[in-house]
């Protein structure tokens, strides 16, 4: 084998070398900024189910004082409380359906799973910091 070959064959080893880093660096980077999603909301969990059943007592009272009188602020109440517990379900929901095992997996369908569940665990983030945002508006009164 001739210099010139064993350069282009060393050059082309070089590159898919690099190449495997970076997508070796890539999945890894996606991971940790799926983990840095979830974990930015999960501590919220118990705070989302405080803030619904504070929310469903709220409606009872206003249901039992006035439920005619009361009944746009009550249907309000009871909307904010299903959204939070449908987001208290959407963290699980994604849980039990996120995968940390890639085995037999290529880089680019594993970079792809990653991004989708990257989407995926953003709109729970969202829809769970929404909620409660909407809860605590309800509960200061700024809601009204």
């Amino acid at each position: 084998m001739d210099m010139l070959n064993k350069i282009g064959l060393f050059s082309l080893l070089l590159m898919c070398l690099l190449s495997c880093n970076k997508q070796e660096e890539k999945v890894e980077n996606l991971k940790n900024e799926i983990l840095s999603i979830h974990d930015e909301v999960m501590p919220l969990m118990g705070e989302i189910k405080e803030d619904q059943r504070k929310l469903l007592e709220k409606s009872s009272a206003l249901f039992l004082q006035d439920s005619v009188g009361n009944e746009k602020k009550i249907l309000e109440l009871n909307e904010i409380a299903d959204r939070l517990d449908k987001a208290y379900e959407s963290m699980f929901v994604w849980m039990r359906q996120y995968k940390v095992d890639f085995e037999g997996m290529k880089d680019e369908e594993v970079i792809a799973y990653l991004e989708e569940q990257k989407i995926k665990v953003s709109k729970v983030n969202e829809d769970i910091t929404q909620a409660l945002s909407d809860a605590k508006k309800q509960q200061t009164g700024s809601g009204d």
